[in-house]
């Protein structure tokens, strides 16, 4: 009877298997931790691109749109009001309103380009466009009859006012209300560009962690088997793969964290800042119209106090029932655009404010020959103080936002710069590592 025996095991074979399969393990683990991180990267890449150089420029630019559009209106006011003893700070005005006139075509245009792939807003812009040509003929005609007019200081003729009204009517019912919209339009973009990398910073964190995570674990279970099996201490190579990996995983999420609180902060501390005081000083600007528009029209003189009422309130809200009410009643726990500011800018903003609307309050009690000159004079300091302030916390907050963008900027680029490299000779040094023990086995 012939016995068969049963064949040994071939352990020679499948060592060098387990040493393949384990290698190549961690490379792949590398792999996915490297993909994890540049996902997470190329995510919040994007919505820095979004915030920092194309919708969150937009959004300010078409802010900064409504103020210079509200500063065409007051000045053509004001050019009206002045008589023919002002001829030149009418001229200055004048000069003043073209330059707005240029600096809006710009921003418009800059506008148009950064929404190609926005229809809505194309649209928007090419109707402020046409409605801006359509403002400058009627305001054109009012300049006209006034000229022709020669009137002193003071309210112009009839005629005159009527044909200003055609043109401020304009401007207040469809062009501003037009440059807002076109604000919150691009406004929403940044917001769910900036909800999107919360989100997606989230999952990214937690991905690199998990292949992170498996990436270590790969590289101590193939150093412990070659140690056991080879009877070595260690793989020096193997060790400074663990070492990148490590390092990769750290620095990854670091700077992945980083990127995020840059967006954060360029969104909260900078964009959000910006564009709430933009607007503030955008209303002020035509709060401030309004004076020389109640001065002007004594057609529509409470209209303009009502309105003057309201955006006073929008700026720094104040329960109050009139404007003396309000201008009585305000106090430095305001709230509304202006109540977000804290601290010694705060009181400092409070202080020119409150003296603006004191020095309104003022000029509503003189006569009206009393009134241009103290309009002219006094109240228009009050309000060059209080619109200073606000241009010197926006300019601030821009450089917020400016230095919240160029930190996350530069973080991406240290990931993209570093992280690559270090994981790839990760990946050699692995194959380093093994290559020696599999030729034993040749």
């Amino acid at each position: 009877m012939t016995v068969t025996a049963t064949p040994p095991v071939r352990r020679k074979e499948s060592v060098p298997g387990r040493v393949r399969a384990l290698a190549g393990l961690s490379v792949l683990a590398l792999a996915l931790l490297l993909a994890a991180i540049l996902a997470g990267a190329a995510s919040t890449g994007s919505s820095l691109r979004t915030i920092g150089h194309e919708a969150g420029p937009q959004v300010l630019a078409t802010a900064g749109l409504y103020r210079q559009m509200s500063e065409m209106d007051a000045l053509m006011a004001e050019t009206l009001l002045l008589g023919r003893e002002y001829g030149p700070q009418q001229q200055a005005d004048l000069t003043t309103y073209d330059q707005r006139r240029l600096e809006i075509s710009e921003g418009l245009l800059r506008t148009y380009r950064l929404a190609l792939d926005n229809p809505v807003e194309q649209r928007t812009v090419e109707s402020l466009i046409e409605g801006l040509g359509r403002y400058e003929r009627l305001a054109a005609h009012a300049r006209l009859l006034d000229v022709q007019s020669g009137h002193t200081a003071g309210q112009p003729p009839d005629h005159v006012v009527r044909a200003y009204q055609q043109a401020t009517d304009l401007m207040h019912r469809e062009l501003l209300p037009q440059a807002y919209n076109l604000t919150l339009e691009t406004g929403t973009i940044v917001r769910r560009a900036h909800d999107a990398e919360r989100s997606a910073t989230s999952l990214a964190r937690v991905a690199v962690v998990g292949t992170g995570l498996l990436a270590l674990g790969c590289l101590l279970a193939l150093q412990i088997y070659l140690t056991r099996r080879f009877r070595r201490i260690f793989a020096p190579a193997l060790v400074v793969a663990t070492v990148l990996a490590t390092a990769a995983l750290v620095t990854g999420t670091a700077l992945l964290d980083r990127q995020g609180q840059a967006l954060a902060e360029a969104k909260r501390r900078g964009f959000d800042s910006v564009l709430t005081l933009t607007r503030a000083r955008a209303i002020s600007k035509s709060m401030y119209g309004d004076q020389s528009r109640y001065l002007l029209d004594r057609f529509r003189k409470d209209t303009y106090e009502h309105t003057f009422l309201d955006k006073s309130r929008t700026v720094a809200a104040v329960e109050s029932t009139s404007l003396p009410d309000y201008q009585s009643k305000l106090r430095a726990d305001f709230q509304g655009l202006l109540g977000g500011v804290t601290g010694r800018d705060r009181d400092r903003l409070f202080t020119v404010y409150q003296g603006f609307q004191q020095a309104d309050a003022r000029m509503r009690t003189l006569p009206a020959e009393a009134a241009i000159k103290f309009w002219d004079g006094e109240l228009t300091q009050a309000y060059e103080s209080y619109d200073k302030v606000l241009e010197e916390l926006i300019r601030r907050h821009e450089s917020d936002f400016e230095r919240a963008i160029d930190g996350g900027d530069g973080a991406l680029e240290t990931l993209w710069r570093s992280i690559p490299a270090g994981l790839a000779t990760g990946a050699l040094l692995i194959l380093v590592g093994v290559l020696p023990r599999l030729r034993e086995y040749r």
